[in-house]
Order: structure tokens, then sequence, then C-alpha cells
């Protein structure tokens, strides 16, 4: 993904929100191992945005 490209951060919202959606529709039970790595999934995509939101603010003084 190319930084400071909005299409980026809008694709990877789209991401985080089928993740919390797919949790939803497959029934897995709670504690299930599923459950687990779509959370992984969702915190990885979290970060991603939080990274591209960091770079788009520029550098820190």
């Amino acid at each position: 993904m190319k930084e400071g490209d909005g299409s980026s951060r809008a694709n990877l919202e789209y991401v985080r929100d089928m993740i919390e959606q797919l949790k939803v529709v497959s029934g897995a039970e709670k504690g299930a191992i599923l459950l687990y790595f779509l959370d992984m999934a969702k915190l990885e995509t979290e970060a991603w945005i939080a990274s591209l939101d960091q770079a788009a603010d520029g550098p820190s003084t």
C-alpha cells in the first residue's frame, strides 16, 4: 500500500468492518479459535490504519 493514499485507508476500513461482520455470520461461539483469529486480523488492520494516519500527520517534533 502506498502511504498517503486515501483509498488505502478506505480499503482498510472496509476490511476491518467486514472482519467484524464475519465474526457475526460465522456463528462461532465465544472462545472459539476462529473468533480469536478474526480479532487478531481486525487488530492488525487497525494497526495499519493507525500507521497510515501517523504517516499522513507527518513526523512529530
